[in-house]
């Protein structure tokens, strides 16, 4: 994605270490703790229309490959709660963390990350610390234990991640928090293409802010389901946008079949989130579940 875009649209930032103090308290209270998956039901479009139901579980269900599941779980601002997490990361991601700046984006960085192990580790039935990642040339990440069939990808942004899971396909989702500061049309003059950008000026006022979000989720979703990282020219292909109209991947230019390799969905993210998932593939059953990390 762009970097001046991505700067104007906010950008995260890093903090300091926790306390060991804390660490230590965390330490003593999580047994019993760590395999805790909670989920709420709702009702979400998956792709070619079918309607899914989230089912209440307390553990991960079984992936056949014609499925997608989209976890979304909540974050919070709690040293507490990042320093429980802190304990399931490898030592590089620990380190990562260490180099935000403020408070809040490492916890939420910390927490997404215990997250994503967690709901790998239940998948594949292994403990979550003994998942080890591989990163492709763009630094898309894999699993590195063998288990290359199951892709996933992450997402998160001002308290809610996104973690989209599926088999033998690749997978990208995106989520951002609508903010009404944002500068529309000069991201749009970087990052839409032509096309997109004359649909954004069309819309009226009032669908200007959802049809930005729109655009911009769907094509950092699809960018990260291919794998090309900031190296993606993104005003060579063009996306849906206008408000009610189905997610779709319209025209990717100089490779017509494209548009039949990939599905876009909106990802149903809660009040003032705007989230996608694209998906190699046609004719998948998506659902969204709710997971919230162990307390």
């Amino acid at each position: 994605m762009n970097m001046k875009a991505s700067r104007l649209l906010g950008a995260r930032a890093p903090s300091p270490a926790l306390s060991a103090q804390r660490e230590q308290s965390s330490r003593r209270r999580k047994a019993g703790r760590l395999r805790r998956v909670a989920g709420e039901g709702a009702r979400v479009p998956s792709i070619n229309g079918r309607v899914s139901d989230v089912v209440s579980s307390q553990h991960v269900s079984v992936l056949p490959d014609d499925h997608v599941h989209v976890w979304r779980v909540p974050l919070n601002h709690s040293s507490e709660d990042t320093t429980l997490s802190l304990e399931v990361l490898s030592p590089d991601e620990r380190e990562k963390a260490a180099r935000f700046r403020f408070a809040k984006d490492k916890n939420q960085f910390v927490q997404a990350r215990a997250a994503l192990r967690f709901i790998l580790g239940q998948y594949l039935n292994v403990t979550p610390q003994d998942l080890e990642f591989s990163y492709g040339h763009h630094g898309k990440p894999g699993l590195a234990n063998g288990e290359a069939s199951l892709r996933f990808n992450l997402s998160h942004r001002d308290g809610l991640a996104l973690i989209a899971v599926t088999r033998g396909r690749e997978i990208g989702v995106d989520v951002e928090l609508v903010r009404a500061d944002v500068p529309v049309f000069e991201i749009a003059d970087v990052s839409f293409s032509s096309a997109e950008s004359a649909t954004l000026h069309g819309l009226r006022e009032s669908l200007r802010a959802k049809g930005f979000y729109n655009c911009w989720t769907r094509k950092e979703a699809y960018v990260k389901a291919r794998g090309d990282g900031l190296s993606s020219p993104l005003k060579q292909f063009d996306v849906s946008l206008t408000p009610g109209d189905p997610a779709k991947l319209l025209r990717v230019r100089d490779d017509d079949n494209e548009i039949d390799r990939w599905t876009l969905q909106e990802i149903p993210a809660g009040e003032n989130y705007v989230a996608a998932l694209a998906v190699e593939g046609t004719d998948l059953n998506v659902t969204c579940r709710d997971w919230n990390l162990p307390q």
